[in-house]
């Protein structure tokens, strides 16, 4: 009877660890495989099932239904983002051509015959269209970017004169502004592999939102690394100090038409800074931001950004 007993149990332990090892495999099996469908989910690819096992095939019926829900939800998203990339560019291109009419009836006004005032007002409307022109140029890149129309040009490009060209083109606008600039950039070139058009509008961004944000200081530098692979990487890293954002603004501030605090925007689109990301990514290279609080009592109330762009050279 002993005996019986112990060719039970040791049959019983034996299915059990069959079942065991079974599961186990089946488990790391569909785990793999799991991570290699939501990897490309643009594949209609399902779970199989290694081995019959009725709680199991329950378990993958559900993740299966899952996965055709999310799949379905990524093509509407797909189909949204098109339309509002398509609508975007028609909107913009329907916009710059009575604008550019606008301007250049402005061009024909003869100021010799306005008085003062008259030639204020103008002025102020000139203005006022240029800055609309900036907008709805902003608006039309954009869409050309995310649709993937935008062709780069690679060559290279001398990092550290370009910077110089820019701040320079930003000198008085940065000074009336009272904004005390701060440069470590080589005297020697820094070249990196860039489209020149890109790599402008890049620095320019940065310039701008300095600009639109920094309450008295902004440092501009360039460092050269070395990586684990041997390769060489250039960063510009732009600093500037800023009121009135929270650490929830830093986190948004490539979100495209995020423009923090509303009342100092002064009437930016929020798609600089992920128009920038978003050059930077397509040449290779990346776009953080970093923020700190202030270190003294004078300064504990404004938050110092960095903007760290790393290009390949």
């Amino acid at each position: 009877m002993l005996i019986f007993i112990l060719v039970i149990m040791t049959g019983a332990a034996l299915y059990y660890g069959i079942r065991y090892t079974l599961l186990k495999h089946g488990i790391r099996e569909i785990s793999e495989e799991l991570t290699d469908i939501t990897g490309n989910l643009r594949e209609n690819r399902i779970l199989k099932q290694p081995f019959p096992q009725r709680e199991m095939e329950a378990l993958l019926s559900s993740i299966n239904y899952t996965l055709d829900e999310v799949r379905k939800e990524r093509v509407s998203y797909e189909k949204r983002e098109q339309e509002f990339q398509r609508q975007l560019e028609d909107i913009s291109h329907d916009l710059r051509t009575p604008l550019t009419a606008i301007q250049g009836y402005l061009k024909l006004i003869d100021q010799d015959s306005l008085d003062k005032e008259e030639k204020e007002y103008l002025e102020v409307i000139r203005r006022r269209s240029a800055h609309l022109q900036h907008l709805i140029n902003q608006f039309y890149e954009f869409s050309t970017l995310l649709s993937g129309n935008y062709k780069m040009e690679f060559r290279e490009i001398d990092l550290a004169r370009m910077c110089r060209e820019q701040l320079l083109g930003y000198y008085r606008q940065l000074e009336e502004a009272g904004i005390e600039v701060r440069i470590r950039i080589p005297e020697k070139p820094v070249f990196i592999q860039a489209d020149e058009n890109a790599l402008s509008r890049i620095i320019g961004n940065l310039l701008q939102n300095a600009l639109r944000y920094a309450k008295h200081r902004l440092e501009i530098e360039i460092a050269e690394m070395q990586t684990q692979e041997a390769a060489k990487e250039v960063m510009l890293i732009c600093s500037n100090d800023a009121e009135h954002l929270t650490e929830d603004d830093v986190r948004q501030l490539f979100r495209r038409f995020y423009t923090g605090d509303r009342a100092r925007s002064q009437g930016g689109t929020g798609l600089g800074l992920a128009v920038s990301r978003h050059l930077a990514e397509q040449m290779g290279g990346t776009m953080t931001v970093e923020s700190r609080q202030g270190k003294d009592q004078e300064t504990q109330d404004e938050i110092w950004l960095t903007f760290k762009t790393v290009f390949r050279t």
